[in-house]
């Protein structure tokens, strides 16, 4: 896992990352105080940060990149330690919970024509676009400080940065469709803030939730005036967490399968349930709340405990930015596209409040919940993938060649998402628009 998170970046290693990976790795009962004890001895004399190789083999002696694998049997990692994960769902396991039936008409049939509509207004023309890196093998728009593309895992090292259409403005706007079709699978919505069913899930409750009457490019911006932004904040996460609580922990089978058939908890309790927050940089450069409801797919499990999921200092949890903001004018600060998240992390934790400790936290979370609900059964599926290159049949003993594991990654998602249920005539998922779309002139900026 260390060595994975420092590839090609020089093979050295913070200290704060490192805290991470260890806070990570053994029992949350290790006092704090012990682990910075203990980093003190491992940096006395270094500049803040140590090389991989030489932290491990001060620990165990010399190991191999667990990244090199063999070349015969089932590839696994010169370290002698591989991974199975279960894989390629059975028909008919799964509970949905479908989306309310609010249909509603789009205002502008393209987002072609809703620029050519606004083609004076250049200040609304430039929040129609992200800058991101688009991973070659599945398409996913990501942040373009990524390394690796969390959906299929395929490198974006050698991706260029690119701008492609912002979804989340369309949808506000009530667009139609761009290069795909706009339609989302709304699961509330009202005048100010709109909640959706994520289409690319990681759980069986992934939500987003958008401001739909301020534009806000990300959550930097939030510091140019705290007070108006933690009230953002907090608004987002109670509408995510009451539709999670109303209509996936209100819904029978999907409780009785994913949660052990526990008593339905109060929203307070589900929003503390939730793996919650933003990304900086955003694949979407409109502010989003992310609204992660355990437990995580097999193949998803699998890229997490790789590091891949929540990065570090790109994945900011929800009551890290809470308490943040609630510091005020403390943390107040001048905001543009050039402000470096590096500058707003040291001033919040001069004022007490450290990043790291909430982002190791949310990571042992995602770790005790997995383990505390344990739905995935080897009957409900077809393989189990070993070290993320072979597919072996349930109940036998020998790989096969001819199953695309990618593809089965991409069924499994599909066949756990609630997203735009119930599908069509042509099995395929519906959706809608927004019921209170905005015309050019309702969307205010931020710092406006």
């Amino acid at each position: 896992m260390l060595q994975a998170s420092r590839l090609n970046r020089g093979g050295k290693i913070h200290r704060e990352e490192l805290c991470k990976v260890l806070s990570r790795i053994t029992s949350s009962d290790v006092p704090t105080e012990s682990l910075d004890k203990f980093l003190d001895i491992v940096f006395a004399g270094r500049d803040g940060e140590v090389y991989v190789d030489e932290f491990i083999n001060s620990l165990y002696g010399p190991i191999q990149n667990p990244r090199v694998t063999s070349t015969t049997g089932l590839g696994t990692p010169a370290t002698g330690l591989g991974t199975v994960y279960l894989a390629g769902l059975k028909e008919g396991q799964i509970p949905f919970v479908n989306r309310p039936t609010d249909e509603c008409e789009p205002l502008f049939d393209t987002i072609d024509r809703f620029r050519e509509a606004n083609a004076g207004n250049q200040e609304l023309l430039e929040t129609l676009w992200n800058r991101v890196k688009v991973c070659p093998k599945c398409g996913k728009p990501f942040a373009y400080t990524l390394y690796t593309c969390n959906s299929c895992n395929n490198s974006l090292e050698k991706v260029d940065i690119s701008y492609t259409e912002n979804f989340f403005t369309g949808f506000m706007y009530g667009v139609a469709r761009g290069k795909i079709p706009y339609k989302i699978s709304i699961r509330w919505q009202d005048q100010d803030f709109m909640c959706f069913d994520d289409p690319l899930v990681v759980t069986p409750c992934h939500l987003n939730t958008i401001p739909t009457s301020v534009y806000v490019p990300d959550l930097r911006y939030l510091f140019a005036d705290p007070k108006r932004g933690l009230a953002l904040v907090d608004k987002l996460l109670d509408v995510a967490r009451n539709a999670c609580h109303d209509q996936f922990w209100g819904h029978s089978r999907f409780r009785e399968t994913y949660f052990g058939a526990e008593e339905r908890p109060s929203p307070k309790e589900v929003g503390e349930f939730a793996l919650s927050g933003m990304n900086f940089p955003p694949s979407m450069f409109q502010i989003h709340l992310q609204f992660i409801h355990p437990p995580l797919l097999p193949f998803h499990l699998n890229m997490f405990m790789d590091g891949f999921h929540f990065s570090y200092k790109r994945f900011f949890p929800v009551d890290y930015l809470q308490k943040a903001l609630a510091l005020g004018d403390s943390v107040k600060m001048k905001v543009d596209d050039n402000t470096d998240i590096e500058a707003i992390l040291d001033l919040v934790k001069r004022q007490g409040v450290n990043y790291d400790e909430y982002h190791s936290a949310l990571l042992r979370k995602c770790t005790t919940l997995q383990h505390r609900w344990s739905p995935w059964k080897e009957s409900m599926f077809k393989y189990q993938v070993v070290n993320g290159t072979m597919a072996v049949p349930m109940g036998q003993d020998t790989p096969i060649s001819d199953v695309d594991i990618k593809q089965i990654q991409k069924d499994d998602c599909k066949m756990i998402q609630s997203y735009g249920r119930p599908y069509g005539p042509d099995d395929k998922p519906s959706g809608t628009y927004y019921k209170f779309a905005k015309k050019a002139g309702d969307v205010k900026h931020f710092l406006a």
